[in-house]
C-alpha cells in the first residue's frame, strides 16, 4: 500500500464510519426480528438488549476491517489525497 499517512488515515475514518453504519442497521434488523417474530418477555430483557449490542459492536468492527482490506486490494488514494512516489 503506497499510501501517504493522510491517505491511510482518510481510508481508515471512511471505512470506520461506514462500519459503524452497517452495525447500525445490522442492530436495527435483529431488534425488528426479535421484537415482532422471538417476542421475547420482560423477564429476560437485558440478555436480548446485551445481545443486539454485542451484535451491534461486533458487526461494526468486522465491517471497517473488510472495507478497509477491500480499499487496500484496490490500492487507489483516498478521496482528495495525493499518493506517495
Amino acid at each position: 500500500m503506497l499510501w501517504c499517512d493522510a491517505c491511510s488515515e482518510a481510508a481508515s475514518k471512511r471505512a470506520a464510519s461506514r462500519g459503524w453504519m452497517i452495525g447500525l442497521a445490522t442492530a436495527v434488523i435483529l431488534t425488528l426480528w426479535i421484537w415482532l417474530f422471538v417476542q421475547p418477555s420482560n423477564l429476560v430483557i437485558g440478555g436480548w438488549v446485551g445481545t443486539v449490542l454485542a451484535a451491534f459492536y461486533v458487526t461494526a468492527r468486522v465491517a471497517r476491517e473488510v472495507l478497509l482490506a477491500a480499499a487496500r486490494m484496490r490500492s487507489r488514494p483516498a478521496e482528495g489525497e495525493v499518493p506517495r512516489q
